[in-house]
């Protein structure tokens, strides 16, 4: 009997798909999936893709793939960009039945969800309620609460919100055998190691999260936009810090350099190119708390519509980077894209810019660089990166050649050498690297909760 076969037995067949239907599930949107795509590569299929309906349905599952040593792979909406995927002989496990809002608890300002809920989908029912989550990551339509945990992921609004770790208050998780965790839903504990935090940044290597009690706050507040212009990249990465460091208290703080910059104002042919900083500010006395932003900022003002243009389309580049790697942009058919993250305190930051731009500008056309994310000790160098390249061959190789270059780069310079997309597989072998001797730390973990290594076996380096 087919593993598919015996899952069917298990869950019920309209639980499991198999065939073409899988395609979808067995690849991340990374830059070298999608060259291989592009070169016609065959798509190795998982075994099977299994819907679960009920966290009980998970624990079944995860308690058969224990016995039978069966590796498993958690999917959400497959929006990652590092090569976090590996579906080839593994079966896929989609949450996507697990959709539900399960509540939401105006007097705590929580709302229960379960892990399969699509980001756009739940930033609209909380908005009809008077409520917002304010995780907005760029790929919000295409990403889930599970994904948001599994990764660690951050989004655009970070500034004022945070990262998922500032709004997750308590989870439930299953691990291998079929084990159910789940966390006390109460604003802090001192109850010794949380083991539900584990399971954030896990990449789906020590168990499926299938629910999620996340912090909201009124929708609605009033926003101002200013937009600031620099001479010197220098002196808006002063302005971000001052900023970060004040109690204007932001919602978004974005410093592009003027490589970058070029990218920004593409359909704004009239702006001076160079750096510019893009800066919200909501809630009460917005306008006052952004005043103050722009006197503690210095530089020169610009054009505040260009931070509204943001707005509205701060999610474009989902669909850009889709097509411009398909072949069918300005780049040419060979086109090579990918973004790198990093993040150093402001005492590294310099040397963190100037060594990852130096390190890169060889191996590609186009080098752009913006402050993504601030924070009081530091932020996040979001590099930009792309090459017409000759053919595919050399499109490889300027891949690797990125990759290699950036993080020995950013080691070098002191930095993290991922800030919000992740590990997978394309950082994993250098996350040791990263935690030093805590990397064994984390292996030991994964042996004591896995120890058969069925779970997404690859990422992280596991």
């Amino acid at each position: 009997m087919s593993v598919a076969e015996t899952i069917a037995e298990l869950l019920g067949e309209d639980r499991v798909g198999t065939g073409e239907d899988t395609k979808r599930f067995a690849r991340d949107w990374s830059t070298r999936f999608q060259l291989e795509a592009r070169r016609g590569e065959p798509v190795e299929l998982p075994d099977c893709v299994v819907t679960p309906r009920s966290a009980d349905e998970v624990a079944a599952l995860l308690a058969w793939a224990h016995e039978e040593r069966t590796p498993l792979i958690p999917f959400g909406g497959g929006s990652g960009v590092v090569e976090a995927i590996a579906a080839s002989g593994v079966v896929v496990v989609s949450l996507s039945a697990l959709n539900g809002v399960l509540d939401v608890d105006g007097k705590s300002r929580l709302v229960k969800v379960q892990a399969g809920k699509n980001g756009s989908e739940l930033d609209s029912e909380l908005r009809a309620q008077g409520w917002r989550l304010g995780h907005e990551p760029q790929s919000v339509s295409i990403s889930t609460v599970g994904g948001w945990i599994a990764t660690r992921a951050t989004g655009q609004l970070s500034a004022r919100f945070g990262g998922i770790e500032d709004l997750l208050v308590a989870l439930e998780a299953i691990l291998p055998g079929g084990v159910r965790i789940r966390s006390k839903t109460v604003p802090r504990r001192a109850t010794g190691p949380d083991v539900g935090a584990l399971m954030i940044g896990s990449e789906g290597t020590l168990g499926i999260v299938t629910e999620a009690t996340l912090r909201i706050v009124p929708a609605g507040d009033e926003r101002v936009d200013r937009c600031i212009r620099f001479d010197h990249m220098s002196e808006g990465v002063a302005a971000c810090r001052a900023v970060a460091q004040s109690e204007v208290r932001p919602t978004v703080v974005r410093l592009y350099d003027t490589q970058d910059s070029e990218i920004l104002l593409q359909n704004h042919p009239a702006e001076e190119r160079g750096p510019l900083m893009l800066l919200s500010v909501e809630g009460e006395r917005a306008a006052d708390r952004a005043a103050g932003a722009m006197e503690l900022a210095g530089g020169r003002p610009g054009n505040d519509d260009l931070v509204a243009h943001w707005w509205a389309h701060r999610n474009d580049a989902v669909d850009a980077f889709r097509e411009l790697m398909a072949g069918r942009g300005v780049l040419g058919p060979h086109a090579l894209v990918d973004t790198i993250e990093v993040a150093g305190t402001w005492t590294t930051l310099r040397d963190l810019y100037h060594g990852m731009r130096t390190a890169l500008e060889p191996h590609a056309d186009i080098v752009g660089c913006h402050l993504s994310h601030v924070y009081p000790d530091g932020g996040a160098l979001y590099f930009t990166l792309a090459s017409a390249c000759a053919d595919e061959e050399d499109a490889a190789v300027r891949y690797d050649q990125w990759w290699d270059a950036a993080m020995n780069a950013c080691l070098r310079a002191h930095g993290s050498i991922s800030h919000h997309h992740g590990i997978g597989r394309l950082r994993a072998r250098r996350l040791p690297d990263e935690l030093g001797e805590a990397f064994g730390v984390l292996v030991a973990i994964k042996t004591a909760i896995d120890p058969h290594r069925i779970m997404n076996p690859g990422a992280l380096g596991l």
